[in-house]
């Protein structure tokens, strides 16, 4: 549904130390922006990790739209204080992965174009993931993905894709495939595994498409799952996970599924929209809520099925 902005009073949540501090320094122009289109608009700031979720509970209902100014851990924070508030959420992509933004068709960091989205007011309700009593928007990811992102948060001094390179380097080194029991739909599955990821988008770490024919509104997760891979063979194949032809590759699997109950007698390095599970798990219980949160993006773009 799209509509003209008007006079909706937007929350701009901004975490000040996304994309290594690129938010500050954007603020100048992220304000020039609003007033020259005649928004009306408030900055909050976050001062710790879980502070997004506070700001919402607490004043996200003054608001008619509430918008994140960081990148994919503002966005999970901000969801995760969203269930009882019926307010759509805006984005302006300006962190490390900005891959939440990706499925919305946004261009991260062009703030131009984020703020014109926000104000075009193009709002659709999409799904919602809920793993151990969290919410997750975008992706879900275990095994070789989740040890990456941990690697990737060692790594401060870098953002964007190079920080995604050098972390997916580090994990390709050193990691084991670990063992999974894994249920969904009819499928038991219980064997050593590679990688996992549930995506409800189709974008993860810094635009690699491990489930690229997801729909955030569809009622399923797509799943993508290696059981086993040799590491020549990823370095074979690494270009079709940017070009979104990873399910061209023989070992890949993919399957879609509502709900998901994943075991192991191990704990399990796993993400939820870039953010490692923290407490780490050993058993996680993934359900889908149907177009629980309504989102401004630039659905149109979205131009993957239109052939």
């Amino acid at each position: 549904m799209t509509e003209q902005a008007g006079k909706h009073h937007y929350l701009l949540i901004v975490n000040p130390e996304a994309g290594s501090r690129t938010t500050m320094k954007a603020l100048p122009d992220i304000e020039r922006l609003f007033r020259e289109k005649g928004a009306d608009y408030e900055f909050h700031f976050t001062k710790e990790r879980g502070h997004a979720t506070e700001l919402v509970k607490e004043i996200g209902s003054e608001f008619n739209v509430i918008v994140s100014v960081g990148g994919d851990g503002t966005i999970n924070e901000i969801i995760n204080g969203m269930p009882e508030i019926d307010k759509p959420m805006g984005i302006i992509p300006i962190g490390t992965g900005n891959d939440f933004a990706r499925s919305c068709s946004m261009i991260p960091g062009d703030l131009e174009s984020a703020v014109d989205v926000l104000l075009a007011h193009d709002v659709k309700a999409i799904d919602v993931g809920l793993v151990n009593g969290r919410r997750f928007i975008n992706v879900m990811g275990m095994g070789f993905e989740g040890r990456a992102n941990d690697i990737g948060k060692m790594l401060p001094f870098l953002h964007g894709t190079p920080k995604y390179l050098l972390a997916i380097g580090g994990t390709y080194l050193t990691y084991r495939r670990m063992p999974l029991q894994i249920a969904f739909n009819d499928t038991k599955i219980d064997e050593k595994v590679f990688l996992m990821s549930i995506g409800n988008g189709w974008n993860v770490g810094g635009g690699l498409q491990l489930t690229p024919k997801a729909k955030l509104d569809d009622g399923t997760f797509d799943i993508c799952y290696l059981q086993s891979i040799s590491r020549w063979r990823i370095l074979q194949v690494f270009a079709k996970l940017y070009d979104g032809t990873i399910d061209e590759v023989e070992e890949y699997e993919s399957y879609q599924t509502k709900e998901l109950h994943i075991k192991s007698n191990r704990p399990i390095p796993a993400h939820i929209d870039g953010e490692s599970f923290d407490p780490i798990q050993t058993e996680f219980k993934v359900s889908l809520l149907p177009k629980a949160i309504k989102i401004i993006g630039n659905w149109s773009a979205d131009k993957r099925f239109s052939n």
